[in-house]
């Protein structure tokens, strides 16, 4: 793959999860996380680090779930889905052991919305990239 697929790639996945996620978080289930993390959100948001996530999440994508090898956009999603799963999960069990309220449910919903934005995530780059790689072979 050409460093022009992987550049199509990263946008696919960084302008998906950042699109999905804004609606997911502020409008699908603004609710329920306000309600669920009141106790120990920050009272005012942290753009800096909020922006680092959305800049190094991509790459995880790219690197960790369609560079090996994905030969199909079911493969890049159970794949992508799977990264998710596991980065989502990750954070939410160490919440849940180390601060004071973090409920299962909130780390239930929050892994499986993981799982299902970084999917997507790796569906929309892994057909940006094919799409990148079939205009430059014409």
């Amino acid at each position: 793959m050409s460093i022009v697929a992987y550049a199509w790639g990263y946008l696919a996945a960084l302008l998906a999860v950042g699109v999905l996620d804004g609606l997911w978080l502020g409008v699908i289930a603004r609710s329920f996380y306000q309600a669920e993390m009141a106790p120990v959100a920050a009272e005012n948001f942290k753009l800096i680090p909020a922006a680092l996530f959305y800049v190094l999440y991509p790459v995880g994508v790219l690197s960790l779930a369609l560079t090996p090898a994905v030969s199909g956009w079911t493969e890049a999603l159970g794949r992508s889905a799977l990264l998710g799963l596991v980065v989502y999960g990750v954070y939410d069990l160490t919440n849940m052991a180390t601060l004071k309220t973090w409920s299962l449910k909130l780390a239930l919903v929050d892994a499986t919305w993981g799982a299902f934005v970084t999917g997507m995530a790796g569906v929309i780059a892994y057909t940006a990239m094919q799409w990148a790689t079939s205009s430059a072979t014409k």
